[in-house]
């Protein structure tokens, strides 16, 4: 089951990124207001907006059947309370948003430092040193990254009971409940 849902899920998610990621390069390509230098840096970009909008739709396809079933909620002891779809959504959104912080730091820093880096007297004068560099520069910000996206919202987030289902909020006479975001 999960596996042909991954399946059924990686093609649209192929074809979201690739459309996006061909259709901004042809926007740039036939921007006649920016300067080639201008066009080579903007193109650096085009794979941040493809790969969150791939992690968007990666989240939304896979844990749909969360929006429709929706997921427990938890009262202070650890008890399920019940069911709740509106928990499902805030879950939903707070991955989508850690899923878009995530590739930001990768695909954005990178072809920033590297852009400056390369007008460096060092640089310019030992070009075989420029890959070891964006080497460097990547992994500094694949380490940068992970820890900044998985703090962004506690696994374990609380909701108001008010602000959910009003069945979920009669089961219980906590003031808030607790729900797991997921990954």
């Amino acid at each position: 089951q999960r596996r042909n849902q991954a399946c059924r899920s990686f093609s649209p998610l192929s074809l979201c990124s690739f459309v996006l990621q061909v259709g901004l390069n042809v926007l740039i390509q036939r921007a006649s207001q920016f300067t080639p230098a201008t066009r080579l840096l903007v193109q650096r970009f085009v794979p941040f907006p493809a790969v969150a909008s791939a992690n968007i739709c990666n989240v939304v396809l896979m844990r749909h059947s969360e929006l429709e079933e929706g997921i427990n909620v938890l009262d202070t002891n650890g008890n399920v309370v019940g069911s709740s779809r509106i928990a499902a959504k805030h879950a939903l959104l707070e991955t989508a948003l850690t899923r878009v912080v995530l590739p930001m730091p990768i695909l954005v820093l990178p072809p920033v430092i590297v852009s400056l880096l390369e007008k460096t007297t060092f640089l310019r004068s030992r070009p075989r040193w420029i890959l070891p560099v964006q080497s460097l520069v990547c992994l500094a910000a694949f380490g940068l990254a992970l820890p900044l996206a998985i703090s962004l919202f506690p696994q374990m987030s609380e909701i108001e009971t008010w602000r959910l289902e009003p069945e979920i909020a009669r089961a219980t006479t906590s003031a808030t409940v607790i729900y797991n975001k997921g990954l």
